[in-house]
C-alpha cells in the first residue's frame, strides 16, 4: 500500500484525488440471566479475536477465535452477524506460483456495467493463491480499456496514482491475509459512478517450498442510495523514508499536522469520524501506532495492534472515532531486522509502514514521511523521525463514470 496525490482541474470545476498505492463459524449468542455478575471465557478474548477479524465462540468453558461463515463478519459484539446489502461476486483469474517465486507488475480487472453509482458497504476479500498485498481502484469503464482478466499493468499504462485520479480507491488486502472484510457500521459507503471497472494489482508471494495454485474472489455489499447515511472519503498516512538499521529493534514516528490545511478547504475548524483503517508493513513488522496529535487529546490511541503478517488486520469502528481539535496524527511502526543488512521502503524484502482510513470529512488528505532521523534510544528501540508533509484536497462524491455501452 503505497501512495501519491496529484491536482486534476476539469473545465467545470477543481477536482483533486487522492492516489493510495498502497495502501469467517459464528460465536455463540450470549444471554445474561438476571443478576449474574461472572463475565464469560470470551470476555478476555474478544479484543484479541477482533484485532483478526474473528468471532470468540466459547465451546464448553473454553474460548477460542474462529473466522466468520460466508456472507458474515465479525460484529463489535464478538459475535459473528451478516454483513448484509447486496452482493456482488467476482472470481478471478487462477495463478500458479512456484516455490519461492514472486509475482508483480501484472493487473486484474472487472468491468461492472453498472447504470447506476454502487454505494459500496463492504467489500471482502478471500485468496488462495499466496496473495502478499493488493490494491484495489475504482475508474470509469473508458479508462485502462481492454479485455478483463489478467494483463500486464505498463501495458495499459497503469498505476495506481492514475487510476485515483480518475476514479477512486476501493480497498487495500492485509499483508498475507487469505480472507478479510471491510465493513463500515451505520450504513456508510463508498461510492463507484456508474460504468465504472475495478482494478487491483498482482502481488504474489510464495514462502513456502511447494507450488501455489489458487486465485481471489472479491465481493462488493452494496446498499440502496436511499439508504446511504454517510459518505466516506479516504485518507492516508505513509512512513516512506524508512531506513530500518541491520540486527536492531527500531521504531519510526511521524507527526503529520494537518488541521490547518482540511481547515484552508473546509473553511471549518478540523473533524472528521474514522470508520474503518488499515495499516500495512511487511514481516519485520511488530506493532502500528495511530494517536492524535496535539490538542486537548494529544496522544489519545486510535489504532495500536501487534503481530506479524497474515492477519486481516483492518478495524472498522461503531461508534466511529471522532476526532476534533487536534492538529493531526502521530502514527508510526516497530520492526525487528535480524539481518545483517539495513532496510528500506519497497517490495520484497524490503519494509513498509502505512495506514488507510475511511473517514466522515470534508476533505481528503494524503500525508508522506521522507525520511529516517535518529531520535536516540527508548529502551531496546532505537528511535527514528522525519519531517511530514500533506497534500489536502476536497473529496467529490459525484464524479462521473464511464460512458453506456454501445
Amino acid at each position: 500500500m503505497t501512495s501519491r496525490t496529484v491536482l486534476m482541474r476539469t473545465a467545470r470545476a477543481v477536482g483533486m484525488a487522492m492516489g493510495l498505492v498502497a495502501m469467517a463459524g459464528c460465536g455463540s449468542e450470549s444471554t445474561e440471566a438476571p443478576g449474574a455478575t461472572e463475565p464469560g471465557p470470551c470476555a478476555e478474548m474478544v479484543e484479541s479475536c477482533l484485532a483478526k477479524q474473528q468471532a470468540c465462540v466459547d465451546t464448553g468453558g473454553e474460548a477460542r477465535c474462529e473466522a466468520c461463515a460466508e456472507g458474515q463478519y465479525a460484529a463489535l459484539s464478538g459475535q459473528c452477524e451478516p454483513i448484509g446489502g447486496s452482493a456482488m461476486v467476482h472470481d478471478f483469474e487462477e495463478f500458479t506460483v512456484q516455490p519461492g517465486e514472486e509475482i508483480t507488475g501484472l493487473c486484474q480487472s472487472w468491468t461492472l456495467d453498472n447504470p447506476e453509482a454502487i454505494w459500496v458497504n463492504a467489500v471482502v476479500l478471500a485468496q488462495d493463491v499466496a496473495s502478499h498485498h493488493s490494491n484495489w481502484t475504482y475508474v470509469p469503464s473508458d479508462s485502462f480499456e481492454g479485455p478483463d482478466g489478467v494483463w500486464p499493468c505498463a501495458e495499459r499504462n497503469y498505476d495506481q496514482l492514475s487510476a485515483a485520479v480518475v476514479g477512486g480507491v476501493l480497498y487495500a488486502q492485509s499483508t498475507q491475509a487469505t480472507k478479510e472484510v471491510q465493513r463500515f457500521p451505520n450504513n456508510a459507503a463508498v461510492r463507484i459512478p456508474p460504468y465504472a471497472r475495478i482494478i487491483g494489482d498482482v502481488h504474489l508471494l510464495n514462502a513456502r517450498p511447494e507450488p501455489v495454485t489458487g486465485h481471489v474472489k472479491l465481493t462488493l455489499h452494496a446498499l440502496a442510495a436511499e439508504e446511504v447515511a454517510v459518505k466516506l472519503v479516504p485518507f492516508h498516512l505513509d512512513y516512506h523514508g524508512l531506513d530500518i538499521p541491520a540486527r536492531s529493534r527500531s521504531r519510526f514516528t511521524g507527526e503529520c499536522k494537518v488541521a490547518e490545511q482540511l481547515a484552508g478547504i473546509t473553511g471549518k475548524p478540523f473533524e472528521m469520524d474514522i470508520y474503518y483503517l488499515l495499516p500495512h508493513y511487511h514481516i519485520m513488522g511488530r506493532r502500528f501506532f495511530l494517536e492524535e496529535l496535539g490538542g486537548a487529546e494529544d496522544g489519545k490511541v486510535l489504532f495500536d495492534a501487534a503481530g506479524q503478517e497474515g492477519e486481516a488486520k483492518g478495524r472498522s469502528y461503531d461508534p466511529p472515532q471522532h476526532v476534533e481539535g487536534a492538529e493531526g496524527f502521530r502514527f508510526g511502526c516497530e520492526f525487528d531486522n535480524t539481518r545483517a543488512e539495513r532496510v528500506g521502503w519497497g517490495l520484497g524484502d524490503q519494509e513498509m509502514c502505512e495506514i488507510l482510513g475511511f473517514a466522515d470529512m470534508g476533505a481528503a488528505f494524503e500525508s508522506t514521511v521522507t525520511t529516517a532521523e535518529e531520535k536516540g534510544m527508548d529502551g531496546e528501540f532505537q528511535r527514528f523521525g522525519g519531517e511530514c508533509g500533506t497534500l489536502a484536497f476536497p473529496w467529490d462524491h459525484d464524479k462521473e463514470g464511464g460512458p453506456a455501452p454501445q
